[in-house]
């Protein structure tokens, strides 16, 4: 009964944690045209215990997937969402993979599974480009589009990645795929010399306004996660619910490396690193790859998003191959705050 529980806990946690940054993307792309007044933005949905317990709907194809999203195409996004979380694809081509998760083999067969389940020949990391408008998000950032549990959860998990970075005034800091940039916001506001990297161009335009605002410097860069050569190290480098969108992660780790003065600390908030024994394993069925649950399907399929997960042994094993240390800390009240803590060896 104890990990009953523990599982239906772990499931709540988690479903919130893609609920969240799901719905925030919707919210985007609902509101990408000035010129539509819009009402205002739905509460996030809220996640029951009894709709997240430890069994869920196996799928056994694409087509199945379809027809299942098909059949909820009447019921409200609110009430669609967790029965999305609760189911996964258990298509045995897929979850199979005989080669090394480091190799290349490996990679192309990840990349293969993508194409076929977004529908797409190819990925770019275009694909990660959110229609937004500017203005609207200068004003008001993804975290405050819905109500006060939403927003609770969001603040809790920055406070305490925040108290993880122990970070103080003149700081170095760099956060890669920083979206809106909340978090380094409010590092700059502390007063540390704070950078962030984004592949959207849109985001850099929203943290420059935002910066300006507030009247603090942040130098913000288009790029990806293999941007920021030449730059000087840092005391801080750190992910924030954007990792998993990499499919060159271990080529990432690599390349934060020289980045990272030599007691500096990598930070990973928020990301799908998956338990091989608890109640999200049938999500992420191999070493790394692409989400299986519902929600994540539906993400891929209708944007080309690339929404990876990791196994908890693979990601351990990654930052061991190039040097660093894994600590992670979890949180019995929020699955946002799930944090990990990479070091030199």
């Amino acid at each position: 009964m104890r990990q009953l529980f523990s599982d239906i806990r772990e499931r709540v946690f988690h479903t919130r944690r893609i609920v969240n940054y799901l719905s925030s993307i919707e919210e985007s792309l609902r509101t990408r045209d000035a010129s539509v007044v819009e009402a205002p933005p739905p509460a996030a949905p809220v996640v029951e215990v009894s709709q997240t317990g430890p069994a869920m709907k196996a799928l056994s194809s694409l087509k199945e997937f379809d027809d299942y999203c098909e059949s909820l195409k009447d019921i409200a996004e609110t009430d669609r969402i967790p029965l999305l979380c609760n189911c996964y694809l258990a298509d045995d081509s897929f979850i199979h993979i005989q080669a090394d998760p480091f190799s290349q083999a490996y990679a192309n067969k990840i990349m293969a599974i993508h194409a076929e389940i977004s529908g797409r020949s190819s990925y770019s990391e275009l694909f990660e480009y959110t229609p937004v408008n500017i203005d609207d998000r200068v004003a008001r950032p993804g975290i405050y589009l819905h109500d006060g549990n939403f927003l609770a959860g969001y603040l809790e998990s920055f406070g305490q990645l925040i108290r993880t970075l122990d970070v103080r005034p003149g700081t170095r800091v760099l956060e890669y795929g920083c979206g809106d940039a909340q978090i380094s916001l409010l590092l700059a506001r502390l007063g540390c010399d704070v950078t962030v990297i984004d592949i959207d161009p849109n985001s850099i335009k929203i943290v420059q306004q935002q910066a300006a605002r507030i009247g603090c410097p942040i130098t913000a860069i288009v790029g990806n996660f293999l941007s920021g050569e030449g730059l000087q190290p840092f005391d801080r480098i750190f992910f924030y619910q954007a990792f998993h969108h990499s499919i060159q992660h271990v080529a990432a780790l690599k390349h934060c490396l020289p980045l990272l003065n030599p007691e500096g600390m990598l930070l990973f908030g928020c990301e799908p690193v998956i338990d091989t024994e608890g109640p999200w394993r049938t999500a992420v069925p191999y070493p790394w790859g692409p989400r299986l649950d519902g929600l994540s399907l539906r993400a891929m399929r209708t944007h080309g998003w690339m929404e990876l997960g990791f196994q908890e042994p693979f990601f351990r094993e990654s930052l061991k191959r190039v040097g660093l240390s894994y600590d992670r800390f979890k949180s019995d009240t929020n699955g946002l705050v799930d944090t990990i803590v990479a070091r030199r060896i």
